[in-house]
């Protein structure tokens, strides 16, 4: 393994592919620690490259791109983070073609179907499911569009690439630091986002394993809350008068873990530990209860998966070789230091820290 320091720019040049010099260095793994507007990456490039010589065409490009929903706030900034990574190639990119599958399965094979349709030139998606899009991307392949995944886990078989981050980690780092603060002993409600979706399915799957180590912790139940304030509040306010003895909170999303706040502190109970995630609403709720001896741990879930996804996608355009997987994950875990440090009281509860969007677009979408 050989292992280079490089700077935002050389990054740049890295993933969307000036001369694909430094994809040629067969050692492989490449990692790097980069600054992106105060949070420092850690990215890991897998060893196994794709040969993309069968997609090199001339400019200027259609790019389609599908996401499962627009329900809540990440999904919203994870989507803009494309459009506005688009806006930096002029004219090498003549449009983004974005299709939204609203939560549904079909509408989401529908969607890419109407891409395929349109001859787009590549594709990058959030997939909805890790088992339902096989047909419809074999579609794709065939057609020779290169398909860049990103965020939710998929058969790597299924696309050309794939970049995000490691959800089963996420479970297990949140569950641990939890298990621990409970002195391994208590009853634990968990939230998770959406039945079936991966991203929910791998996080509560690296906290099971965790919690299925120490037979002292209870989990009481499970419930989906849609990764949304308002619907974890109803959901938590729902299960107090049933569970008197709430020790803790697993939660898979930060905007839940804020509503479960709410829930508690409407109904006149104590704060006790929750997981969280780097949302400003919960790291500003956060910071303000740990004044009453509020304690939270919280997994960064970065929205610029989809602006590297693009640049491999227009690497794989041009020709050269991209990257099977890229790890693109900030820091796991934040403390209530890194709280106070990147909550942002002028934006929004809506706003998602972990991100390359300019503060000018932030301002413009989460301005308080």
């Amino acid at each position: 393994m050989r292992r280079w320091s490089v700077t935002l720019l050389v990054l740049s040049l890295l993933l969307v592919g000036l001369n694909g010099v430094a994809f040629a260095q067969s050692a492989a793994e490449i990692s790097s620690r980069i600054e992106v507007l105060g949070w420092e990456y850690v990215i890991s490039i897998s060893d196994e490259m794709v040969d993309t010589t069968a997609f090199q065409k001339a400019p200027p490009y259609t790019i389609g791109f599908v996401t499962i929903f627009q329900a809540n706030t990440w999904a919203v900034q994870f989507t803009r983070e494309l459009i506005e990574e688009a806006k930096k190639y002029g004219s090498l990119i003549d449009e983004v073609i974005h299709l939204d599958a609203q939560g549904e399965i079909p509408k989401y094979i529908s969607a890419l179907e109407d891409l395929i349709a349109k001859g787009v030139d590549a594709i990058v998606i959030d997939p909805i499911s890790p088992t339902a899009l096989g047909g419809v991307l074999e579609m794709a392949k065939k057609k020779g569009i290169p398909v860049v995944a990103a965020s939710s886990q998929i058969p790597r078989e299924q696309v050309t690439s794939w970049v995000g981050r490691d959800d089963s980690e996420y479970g297990r780092v949140t569950a641990t630091w939890l298990v621990e603060k409970l002195n391994y002993q208590g009853n634990i409600i968990a939230l998770s986002g959406i039945a079936g979706n991966p991203v929910a399915e791998e996080r509560w799957r690296g906290a099971k394993e965790v919690f299925d180590q120490h037979p002292g912790i209870k989990i009481l139940t499970r419930q989906f809350a849609e990764w949304g304030f308002a619907q974890a509040k109803s959901t938590v306010a729902s299960l107090l008068p049933a569970y008197p003895q709430i020790d803790g909170v697993w939660s898979g999303g930060g905007a839940m873990t804020q509503g479960a706040m709410q829930a508690f502190q409407d109904a006149g109970r104590d704060l006790i530990p929750m997981v969280g995630e780097a949302n400003n609403g919960f790291l500003l709720d956060w910071i303000k209860a740990s004044d009453q001896g509020f304690e939270s741990i919280a997994f960064n879930n970065p929205t610029n998966h989809t602006a590297i996804a693009l640049r491999l996608a227009l690497k794989a355009l041009q020709g050269e070789p991209i990257p099977v997987v890229v790890d693109a994950t900030a820091p796991y875990l934040l403390t209530l230091a890194d709280a106070k440090l990147y909550a942002r009281p002028d934006l929004a509860d809506g706003y998602w820290a972990g991100t390359s969007l300019s503060d000018d677009v932030l301002q413009e979408m989460w301005k308080e």
